[in-house]
């Protein structure tokens, strides 16, 4: 079945990025999200006089049926398609890999969620804020990192050398290692860790304690005493990993009000809310993004 308008949504959060980083062609980006999105005639003709400069290719009648596609019947359009042409025609790593995410992984790739407008931007709120602290992070802990595909943003600002993705559902945590295979093969740089962050052990002068699932499927222990850590995801779980943490931990988290979500169980108000919720011994940041769905909260601080 053909996806609908709704279905391509998260093209607006990968605009978002694309006019971060390659602002210079967000112009194409543009004309490749109203083609696919609007079926606008006029981005049509350019993006076709795109594919007659690039010349013929191996995917070449699969691009021109994806640029068409608002305007003929092409029941095999989805969400790989779409990333595929637009990664074949704008060269960024970050966008080849999550069109070779997507290959692996297909519908069970959550592109809508993911790379929404309000996920993207919580990310860039985030990733600028800690910026502004003047601090190296060479080891982070996220805490429900899902397919930590942040790890790569946050990696253009900081030197970050040890990474590990806490994530409970498996499935994610499969597709964090695939997005960031290069650092998993580079003495795991990044690795995602399968574990449920409220049981997570802290053990004294070696920081986190945990096991990691190798290549080989066997066990390797393995700590980190984190520079960072990260929770993006408050909103699905209760305050038990916060209170886990030794004190003296810097932690940057983020909740919301969207209460309505099923899968949210424990939001907030407001920023007071979110700091009463999680006390800090010092706070070095406390903010509010409206990402038009919900509002966004995020602190900064020393437990």
């Amino acid at each position: 079945m053909n996806q609908t308008n709704d279905d391509f949504l998260w093209l607006n959060g990968i605009e978002m990025y694309i006019d971060r980083y390659q602002s210079d062609l967000s112009p194409l980006f543009h004309d490749i999200k109203e083609c696919i999105v609007r079926g606008d005639i006029h981005k049509l003709r350019k993006l076709v006089l795109h594919e007659i400069h690039r010349g013929y290719v191996e995917e070449t009648h699969e691009f021109l049926n994806t640029i068409f596609s608002y305007h003929i019947p092409y029941e095999f359009l989805n969400n790989r398609k779409v990333m595929k042409y637009i990664s074949h025609s704008i060269d960024d790593e970050y966008l080849k890999r999550i069109s070779a995410t997507s290959i692996t992984y297909h519908a069970l790739f959550n592109f809508n969620d993911h790379f929404s407008r309000g996920q993207m931007m919580s990310k860039f709120w985030m990733i600028d804020e800690l910026k502004k602290m003047n601090r190296s992070f060479d080891k982070v802990a996220h805490y429900g990192g899902w397919y930590g595909t942040i790890y790569q943003l946050l990696n253009k600002e900081f030197n970050i050398s040890q990474y590990r993705n806490f994530e409970l559902d498996k499935l994610a945590a499969g597709i964090a290692d695939i997005f960031n295979y290069k650092e998993v093969a580079d003495s795991w740089k990044f690795k995602s860790v399968v574990s449920d962050v409220n049981e997570l052990y802290w053990k004294p002068r070696l920081g986190l304690y945990y096991k990691v699932l190798s290549k080989s499927n066997k066990y390797v222990q393995e700590s980190l005493q984190p520079d960072l850590i990260i929770n993006t995801s408050c909103e699905h779980m209760d305050e038990t990993w916060f209170n886990n943490i030794p004190d003296g931990n810097l932690i940057c988290l983020q909740t919301n009000d969207y209460f309505n979500n099923e899968q949210h169980i424990n939001c907030v108000e407001d920023e007071d809310a979110a700091l009463k919720k999680y006390p800090m011994s010092e706070v070095y940041y406390k903010g509010t993004i409206d990402t038009y769905l919900y509002k966004r909260f995020m602190l900064i601080g020393k437990k």
